[in-house]
């Protein structure tokens, strides 16, 4: 067990957690997705927050400008959801395109987050979800770590390759 864990122990880290914030953000698109079919699920401070940014004088009401910024949100997010599955899938298979995409994809995530987090902290009052955006952030950076320790890229180049006729 000790080998196992000392040869797979950062790749199976980085996948648990890229995981996590999968499976975590997948509910927040849903949600979301759900909240613009059903507008009366949503917050009604997020109707009239949704309605400030709206063209004055189109004559919208806030339902109906919350579920559309609700769906906006919920197909982003569902977007770097679904790219993230395939990422994390990728990355428990040990495929080196899901590694190199793992660089990219969790690298930016991690930067946007905190980039985020830091101009809500710099509020007055800060926002309350600062901190859930810096952990993110932080999250994102850290899997871009482990995918880049020198135990992954063993990991990855130890897979086991297929024997073709020529080979033999």
């Amino acid at each position: 067990m000790t080998s196992w864990l000392r040869a797979h122990g950062t790749t199976v880290t980085a996948v648990l957690i890229a995981l996590t914030l999968t499976a975590s953000f997948g509910y927040v698109a849903v949600e979301s997705l759900l909240g613009a079919i059903n507008p009366e699920r949503l917050d009604g401070d997020f109707g009239r927050g949704a309605l400030s940014f709206a063209t004055p004088g189109t004559g919208t009401d806030a339902g109906s400008v919350a579920a559309n910024a609700s769906a906006i949100i919920g197909v982003v997010i569902g977007t770097v959801v679904l790219v993230s599955a395939i990422i994390v899938v990728g990355l428990a298979f040990r495929r080196e395109w899901a590694r190199e995409a793992g660089f990219v994809i969790y690298g930016l995530l991690g930067l946007l987050t905190i980039s985020v987090a830091l101009g809500g902290f710099a509020g007055d009052p800060p926002a309350p979800s600062a901190w859930v955006g810096m952990l993110t952030g932080v999250a994102n950076l850290t899997i871009v770590g482990l995918l880049f320790a020198p135990a992954t890229a063993r990991d990855f180049g130890r897979r086991p390759r297929r024997r073709t006729a020529d080979s033999r």
